[in-house]
């Protein structure tokens, strides 16, 4: 039976998780400079909308989503608490986002310093999240 208590924790926790991890980075990709390589017709302007966005889409996909299958799936997973939750996260990462963003380095030319920030930030942001999520559904 899923708990609608428990989800609102996880999609709270993982939630706050997401939005401080994703604003560390945001600060770290411009103090490195990363996106300066770009051309500027091709970057998003930064402000608050773009930020609001961003996170709005992450948070559908590293949270809400899971969240919602991780609680019906709960009871057959073999594993449970941490290692369930890295377990998702680097499937879901092996099979989505590599082949992704090593598809577009081979047809768009970006800097391959930004490809590989934008790699580790999405394993950052997903690993955490699920780990976050599997953690609360363990306890």
């Amino acid at each position: 039976m899923m708990s609608l208590a428990l989800l609102f924790y996880c999609l709270i926790g993982a939630g706050a998780y997401l939005l401080v991890l994703s604003l560390l980075l945001d600060y770290l990709e411009h103090k490195m400079k990363l996106s300066h390589q770009i051309p500027s017709h091709l970057v998003e302007p930064a402000g608050l909308g773009a930020s609001l966005v961003n996170f709005m889409m992450e948070f559908l996909f590293f949270v809400a989503i899971p969240t919602f299958v991780y609680s019906f799936f709960y009871f057959l997973i073999p594993l449970s608490g941490i290692k369930a939750g890295l377990a998702a996260a680097l499937f879901a990462f092996v099979l989505g986002a590599a082949p992704a963003i090593m598809g577009l380095s081979v047809r768009v030319k970006l800097p391959m310093p930004y490809l590989s920030y934008m790699m580790l930030s999405l394993l950052f942001k997903l690993g955490g999240s699920l780990t976050v999520i599997a953690y609360l559904y363990s306890l």
